[in-house]
């Protein structure tokens, strides 16, 4: 009986086994099935995220190797990274053997630019080919921006021009000549404001809110004819309306721009989304502010007598029948270089001289030797400063506030390569051209993080901006519109500081590497000390 028994038995086994085996079995045909079908669902997606990625092998240009999502510069997604480190990665690694090297953007080809000279080339010799940057492609996507439209900086081809014909009239060096009682006076209500609040705070002043509360004077009192109250009311860290809604302007703008570059991958989510570069209540805020100006003006009647930026928008509206729109663009574009990038240059120029008092020193003797007995400069003797121009630009290579240009390719050229070889660039392709690499790299600028102004001596700075090596305002025919107007505004500010006070570092905290999302500059509150200098 016993082998009976175990045969029965063995046969109940051999029937689990092959149960179990039978399930298994369809398991592994289901997986297998859901692995098929996901690979055929995201093969499409691969492929559209990798279907560039020889694009440069192809035409003969080295390539920095993209990652399949992120392309060359991961942190614009991940932002994990900051795309100056990015970029510098690549920099790094290529300089010095090839002019320019093919990068990627999530999934779209780009030429970084490694050859100075090549710069050059770009931005003036051939500009003809890269008249477009790349903001102003944006323009298609931002179709409710009316403002933004209307600025310069974000216009293409014939209407970039006509915009910037009509705006840089009104910011021309005789025009800020005449205009020069506007920076003598926002200057002494600074230092007023300084003496007021550095007794009330031992001296230590939070530097970003008092250059941004002088930017928000002066331009308020050039664009619109107005006294914004930033330096003759409210504490320190509370700023009025005027300077709230420009704050939230440019920053808002300048994070949009980020939004804009990572959605790259998918362009057409910026019109589902309906992005736009200028909040709707800035908007109405600046419309209503440019209506109420003019309307005063015209009241008073002083649109013959004050030379201003104001009385050039009544002279577009009488000779270009400028519509009200056109001049609240015209206005807003004079602010976006005049307040915040400016009040950034200034923040910068202030921690820097108080971190090398002997070059602050040197800057202040500069100012004294050349003050009249009422402690004044005019213009032309401001202007013509050495030293103090010489701190400015050495300033603004350090922070490299804007620290790429991306242009575009607006008619089809090519790139010397080296002596053997080019490479052909079609229309609508886009060149970085990264000055914030070329502004600390050791070979143009031995100790690139120190600060020394004497680099620049004998004007050594317009020498550099003919190499494309010092960047700070762009260069050729789309350089800074506002460069005149944010160095008038630079050297009136720091005359008038360093003349009056010595500024120290303080004992609290810097934030030396924040991360702006395009560049690495000082974040946070800058505390500095501002003693009293007596003569």
């Amino acid at each position: 009986m016993l082998p009976a028994k175990n045969s029965h038995s063995n046969q109940l086994n051999t029937g689990g086994w092959g149960c179990r085996n039978t399930k298994r079995g369809n398991m592994y045909i289901l997986i297998t099935l859901i692995l098929v079908l996901l690979h055929l669902l995201l093969l499409p997606v691969y492929l559209y995220l990798t279907w560039h990625h020889k694009y440069w092998r192809k035409r003969g240009l080295t390539t920095a190797k993209p990652l399949t999502l992120l392309g060359t510069y991961p942190g614009l997604l991940t932002r994990k990274s900051n795309l100056v480190q990015d970029v510098q990665s690549v920099y790094n690694k290529y300089k010095g053997k090839h002019r320019a090297v093919g990068v990627f953007v999530t999934r779209e080809p780009q030429i970084l630019v490694l050859d100075p000279q090549l710069a050059h080339e770009v931005l003036v010799e051939n500009f003809r080919c890269y008249r477009d940057s790349l903001t102003s492609s944006y323009m298609q996507h931002a179709k409710w921006d009316k403002y933004a439209k209307r600025n310069p900086f974000w216009a293409a081809g014939d209407t970039w021009r006509r915009l910037r014909t009509e705006a840089q009239a009104g910011l021309s060096a005789n025009r800020l000549k005449q205009g020069y009682a506007i920076w003598e006076q926002s200057g002494k209500k600074l230092t007023n404001y300084m003496a007021q609040h550095v007794n009330i705070h031992s001296n230590i002043l939070e530097t970003r809110d008092l250059c941004f509360r002088y930017t928000a004077d002066v331009m308020c009192d050039f664009i619109w004819g107005i006294d914004a109250g930033t330096l003759t009311s409210n504490e320190p860290g509370q700023p009025n309306v005027v300077q709230e809604m420009a704050s939230k302007w440019t920053s808002y703008a300048f994070y949009m721009i980020s939004i804009f570059m990572a959605s790259i991958i998918a362009p057409f989510s910026r019109l589902l989304l309906r992005l736009r570069f200028y909040p709707k209540d800035t908007d109405e805020f600046f419309s209503k502010l440019t209506k109420e100006s003019i309307e005063l003006r015209l009241k008073t009647g002083y649109e013959v007598e004050r030379i201003d930026y104001l009385s050039h928008l009544l002279k577009l509206r009488e000779e270009k029948n400028a519509t009200h729109d056109d001049l609240v663009g015209h206005a807003l574009t004079v602010m976006l270089d005049g307040y915040d990038t400016t009040g950034s240059a200034l923040m910068h120029a202030l921690y820097y001289l108080s971190e090398y008092p002997a070059a602050q020193q040197k800057l202040r003797t500069e100012f004294l030797n050349n003050a009249t007995k009422t402690k004044t400069l005019d213009f032309d003797k401001l202007c013509e400063l050495p030293y103090l121009e010489q701190v400015i630009y050495e300033s603004l290579r350090l922070s490299s506030l804007i620290p790429q240009y991306t242009k575009v390719c607006t008619h089809p050229t090519n790139i010397q390569l080296n002596e053997f070889k080019r490479v052909e660039v079609e229309q609508g392709m886009t060149i970085m051209i990264p000055n914030y690499q070329f502004h600390h790299d050791p070979k143009y600028f031995p100790e690139p993080e120190v600060f020394k102004p004497e680099r620049f001596d004998n004007a050594e700075h317009h020498n550099l901006v003919r190499q494309g090596i010092l960047l700070p305002f762009s260069d050729g025919p789309r350089i800074c519109m506002g460069m005149r107007l944010a160095l008038l505004t630079l050297k009136s500010a720091l005359f008038h500081i360093i003349s009056n006070y010595q500024v120290v570092r303080s004992k609290k905290k810097i934030n030396t590497a924040g991360d702006s999302g395009f560049g690495v500059v000082l974040q946070g509150d800058i505390n500095l000390e501002y003693r009293r200098f007596l003569q």
